[in-house]
Order: C-alpha cells, then sequence, then structure tokens
C-alpha cells in the first residue's frame, strides 16, 4: 500500500520536474541573448544558436530560474577571438552580472545601452579594439565590482567615473584618454586597485591612500614624502640623556675630529685625482695606439655581411666606382649600388661617398667655406662610425663598412629595395604605387621601435636629430629602416638633453623649442615623428604649396586646428579615405597631435608612442 502510494507521487511530481528543465528562458531575453552573441562574433552555425535551442547551453553563458523564466546572469567568452562588436541588446538583459570577453577582437564603440544593465557586477573587456568614449550614463551601473577596459583605443576624459561604491578593481590602461583624473576616485570605499598606465595625457593629482596599489602614467607623480623628522626625538617615552663629559673637553675632542676628517679626506681626494690622471692617460696612449692602427689600413669593417676586406678592396682604386650605378646625390657626394658575391647568391650594398676637400697646398690654403663643409663632413663621418657603427636593431640601418682614402670617405650599407618613405609617398600621391593604411601603419610601428630603442634601450642614449620621410628607407618588406646617422648625438647617462651651438635637421620637422633654447631632448626626435606620422595620414609634406596657401602656414596648425573643429576626416589622404580605414586614420592622427604638442612635456614617449600605434590595430 505504502508503495502503491510512494510511486503514484512520484508519478505526480516527474512531469513537474520535466517541465522546470526543459523550460526555455524568457522569449526577450533569448532573442536578445542570440543577437548579443552573434553581434560579437559567434559563429551562426553554432548548433546553440538556432532559434530551438536554449542559448544557456553555450559553454560560458550562466542563466538562472527567476519566477517562471530563466534570466541570463553571466556571459563569459575569453580568448574565442570574436571579431564583432557590442549589440545594443545587452541592455535588454536587465538581470546580467558578468560580461567578460576578454582577448578577443571586439570593435566598435561601447553602447550606451550597456548603462541599463544596473545589476552589472564583472564588466571585463581587456585586450579587445574597442573605440570610441566611455559614455557618461556608465555612471549609473553602481553594482560594478571589478572593471577592466585595459588594452583598447578608448580615448576622451574620465568623467564617467562619478561614484561606485563597491568598486574594488579599476583597470583604463594602455588606452589613449585624455583629460583630468577625477578626484572623485578618492571617494570609493572598496577600491583596492587602479591602473591607469599607459594612457600619457591624463593629468592631475592622484590622491593615493596607503592601502590602495594605484599605476598611473608616467607623467603623473605620486605626492611628495612627509618632511623628514627627527625619528628619536619624536619617538614617545625616549628623552634627550646628559653627556657625563665636561662640555670643554667634549668640544675640543669634537673639533679635533673635525679636524682629521678634512684632512683625510683632502689627503684622499688628492690621491685619487692623480690616480684618476694616470689610468685615464694610459687608457688614451693605447686608444690611440689601436686608433692608429685602424687609420693604417684604411678600412674598418663592423658587421659579418662583408666577410673581409677584399670584398670591397675595389673601393681602394681610382676606377673602383666607374662601373657602379649611382642612386642618390646629397651635398657631400653621391650614393652608389654594388652587387656583392656571396655564398647565396648576390648581396646588393649602398655606397656613400664623402668628398673631402682639396688641400694639395696644406689646410690654411682652405677658404672659410671649404672649412666649414671639411668639419662638418667629418663630424657626420664620426656620428655615423659611433652610432650605427655598433648598433644592430631590425628598424635602424646598420653600417657594415669604412674605407678611408686621401680624397674621400666611403661608408657601406645594406641596400634597402623600395627607397625612401619620401619617394614612397610621392608616388602613391602620383598614382604610381598603392601605400594602403596597413603598409603606412607597420611603417609608423617600425620608426617608433627603432626610437625607442635608440631612446630607452641603446646605452649610451641616442638622439637622431634629423627623422624626415627621406630618412626613413624601406626593405623587401616594407618595413621602416630609420637611416642618416650625421646628425646623430649620444647623450650621457644621466643628461635628459643636449645643448647645441647650431640647428640641425630639416625646416618643417624640428620641434620649436629646439629654435628657441639650442637644447635638444628625446621630445624633439617625437616632434619630427608626429609631423611623419601626419604626412603619412594627410599625405602632403610640411613644404607642400597646400599648407603655405592655408592661414595656418604650416601642416602642423592646420593639422590641429582641423581635429579641434572636429573635420579630421578633411585631412585624410585621398588615396586611403574611404578604404574601411577612417576610424583609425583619425587615431593616428590624434596621437600625431599628441606628439607635436607645443609643450615638450605633454608629447609621449617613443615608449608610448608605440603602445598607442599597437592599439591602432590593422583588423
Amino acid at each position: 500500500m505504502v508503495g502503491a502510494t510512494v510511486t503514484a507521487s512520484v508519478a505526480a511530481v516527474l512531469p513537474l520536474i520535466f517541465f522546470l528543465l526543459t523550460l526555455p528562458i524568457l522569449a526577450s531575453d533569448a532573442g536578445n541573448l542570440r543577437h548579443l552573441l552573434f553581434s560579437a562574433g559567434l559563429p551562426r552555425p553554432h548548433a546553440a544558436l538556432s532559434s530551438a535551442t536554449d542559448p544557456c547551453l553555450i559553454s560560458g553563458i550562466s542563466c538562472e530560474l527567476m519566477g517562471s523564466s530563466f534570466r541570463a546572469t553571466r556571459i563569459s567568452l575569453p580568448s574565442l577571438r570574436l571579431a564583432g562588436s557590442i549589440s545594443t541588446h545587452v541592455g535588454l538583459l536587465s538581470d546580467l552580472r558578468e560580461l567578460s570577453l576578454p582577448n578577443n577582437r571586439i570593435s566598435g564603440p561601447l553602447p550606451v545601452e550597456l548603462s541599463l544593465c544596473t545589476n552589472l557586477e564583472i564588466l571585463n573587456l581587456r585586450n579587445n579594439r574597442i573605440s570610441g568614449e566611455i559614455p557618461l550614463d556608465f555612471s549609473s551601473l553602481s553594482s560594478l565590482r571589478s572593471l577592466d577596459l585595459s588594452s583598447n583605443r578608448l580615448y576622451g576624459d574620465l568623467r564617467f567615473l562619478v561614484y561606485f561604491p563597491k568598486l574594488e578593481n579599476l583597470s583604463l590602461a594602455r588606452n589613449l584618454f585624455s583629460g583630468e583624473i577625477p578626484h572623485s576616485l578618492s571617494s570609493f570605499p572598496n577600491l583596492l586597485t587602479v591602473d591607469l598606465s599607459g594612457n600619457p595625457y591624463l593629468s592631475g593629482n592622484h590622491p593615493l591612500t596607503p592601502h590602495r596599489r594605484s599605476l598611473l602614467p608616467s607623467n603623473i607623480l605620486a605626492p611628495a614624502p612627509s618632511p623628514y623628522h627627527n625619528s628619536i626625538a619624536s619617538a614617545p617615552g625616549i628623552s634627550p640623556i646628559s653627556s657625563p663629559i665636561p662640555a670643554n673637553d667634549h668640544h675640543r675632542g669634537h673639533k679635533h675630529k673635525i679636524l682629521t676628517w678634512i684632512l683625510g679626506f683632502f689627503i684622499g681626494s688628492i690621491s685619487g685625482i692623480l690616480g684618476g690622471l694616470v689610468v685615464s692617460m694610459i687608457y688614451h696612449l693605447i686608444l690611440n695606439y689601436i686608433r692608429g692602427r685602424r687609420r693604417k689600413s684604411g678600412t674598418e669593417i663592423f658587421s659579418p655581411i662583408i666577410k673581409n676586406k677584399e670584398d670591397i678592396s675595389f673601393l681602394e682604386k681610382e676606377t673602383g666606382l666607374t662601373d657602379l650605378q649611382i642612386i642618390g646625390r646629397g651635398g657631400s657626394g653621391e650614393v652608389y649600388l654594388k652587387e656583392l658575391p656571396t655564398t647565396n647568391g648576390v648581396k646588393k650594398i649602398a655606397i656613400k661617398r664623402i668628398r673631402k676637400a682639396a688641400v694639395e697646398n696644406g689646410p690654411e690654403t682652405l677658404s672659410e667655406e671649404e672649412s666649414r663643409l671639411l668639419d662638418k663632413w667629418m663630424r657626420q663621418i664620426r656620428s655615423e662610425i659611433r652610432t650605427v657603427g655598433r648598433i644592430r636593431h631590425r628598424n635602424l640601418l646598420p653600417l657594415l663598412a669604412h674605407v678611408s682614402r686621401p680624397d674621400c670617405h666611403y661608408l657601406i650599407y645594406e641596400y634597402m629595395t623600395n627607397g625612401s618613405l619620401h619617394n614612397a609617398l610621392r608616388d602613391a600621391a602620383n598614382g604610381l604605387r598603392d601605400l594602403s593604411w596597413s603598409v603606412r601603419h607597420r611603417i609608423a610601428m617600425g620608426i617608433a621601435a627603432g626610437l625607442e630603442h635608440l631612446h630607452h634601450h641603446h646605452k649610451p642614449h641616442i638622439f637622431h636629430r634629423d627623422l624626415k620621410p627621406a630618412n626613413v628607407l624601406l626593405d623587401e618588406n616594407m618595413e621602416a629602416i630609420i637611416s642618416d646617422f650625421g646628425f646623430a648625438k649620444e647623450v650621457p647617462e644621466n643628461n635628459t638633453h643636449i645643448t647645441m651651438s647650431n640647428i640641425a635637421g630639416t625646416v618643417g620637422y624640428i620641434a620649436p623649442e629646439y629654435y628657441q633654447t639650442m637644447k635638444y631632448t628625446s621630445k624633439c626626435d617625437i616632434y619630427s615623428f608626429g609631423v611623419i606620422l601626419a604626412v603619412m595620414v594627410i599625405g602632403k609634406l610640411p613644404s607642400d604649396e597646400f599648407f603655405v596657401e592655408r592661414e595656418e602656414l604650416g601642416l602642423v596648425k592646420w593639422m590641429r586646428n582641423q581635429v579641434r573643429m572636429g573635420n579630421t576626416a578633411a585631412c585624410f589622404d585621398e588615396q586611403i579615405a574611404g578604404r574601411g580605414d577612417d576610424e583609425k586614420l583619425e587615431l593616428a592622427l590624434r596621437v600625431a597631435c599628441f606628439c607635436t604638442a607645443n609643450d615638450p612635456k605633454e608629447r609621449p614617449s617613443s615608449k608610448d608612442v608605440r603602445a598607442m600605434l599597437a592599439q591602432i590595430s590593422l583588423g
């Protein structure tokens, strides 16, 4: 009898259990969830996205039973190469508590409808391609505990950070944000970590607290430490102890110690100076001996590409260049093309010939102009040898060898198949070459990487001082190679600038403060880079008549005015505009504006520039 009752009860309950297990989620949530996943780039053939299937069955999607229907509460789809965008339908998932799509290729703006998900606790869109400004309406997401929008292409200010009482972790690193850091951050009671690094255009004093770990842009300094206080005198319970030694004896002993210390310091200093002078003299004697031997040989090889001196021995002959093709001319001489036979075929090299001034009747017969040119050319040769003679980086043109002759010097480099960026832009403007934005972006990344090596990684640091499209060469893969280090200067370890007696560089690419102060810093190179980046976006050189006819009388001022007026499309080179890259062109133009800021302190470092360009993805 009991068994029959149990069986009947189970039989009555089973249909209810079956109904609950097979109950679909509310139609509106199901449709909106499918739309969101389709828009994000989840493949349409995905079985769980058909209209007859519950999207809650997809791995990474969580739904909960609320009332008589299931509601979507969690979407976590990391590292799936999703290449879509965030649909406005996300605002209809009112019970969503987590949206995590990190390490994908999500692009487009953040929809303002996302601010309707007021139950959202975790928003993680790290390492995507999301662009635009963060809507001010995001301030309504007061339930957020973790917000990570790092490594995207977001820009604008941070005014949306009004008050987030539950926020514990905030990361907006490696974007293009600008403006003041909101003081409201100090009022978030549960905030433990803040990462705003990689946003060099944020400014203001960030209120730090002892329990909070903060990573800030490098241009923002932490508050100064509190004034020094004597720890013993301020310690509680410790009072000065009177000395048993009589005051006069103590004074005489103290005076004797001071005199002994001064005498010892004086004797030690003299000994150190004399010892240093002896070591320095020996060092310079050895160095001059080595240099003398090198000068006697007439040939210096800096790269294994040239196996031995016999490979370039033809340069020691009077007719060594007679049959070679001239591929360039400059104020100091010509550039020749030569093919060297190797075990793997033929290696092309470029030979730069730098003339010496005629000195048949002795140096005193040189005119003032000839003497000036001789000094200039010799300084350029020495600069090239000191810098690229011993630097190896994929984006810097290496000096392979130097050959000294009585009438000239030969500097030997690798030959770059695609010529200079200057010629490439000219050919593109004339319709002779297709120079797409993806190629220009790769070139800009290469220049930035080369500058980063010179400014940060090489010891001592090096300033190029003549960065322009003509001094950027392109190899067979259209990779940028920075060349012509004739004006380059090494900078001592602790120096931030070098003071010059003459202006070096090319008009249109020279930073304004260099004219005014004669001091050259790494930010002067950044200014030149900013002009080059603008040239690649605009398709016109600073010397173009287009800018002469404009009220601003210059590329940089004209570009700033167009960006300020929101007329960035007027700046785009017609050869690349309208090909689906206009958003990236605008971002690149903004980076160019940052790099050419009037105040050098507001310009990014070369490391920051490369990080910003990396955010402008090729798509």
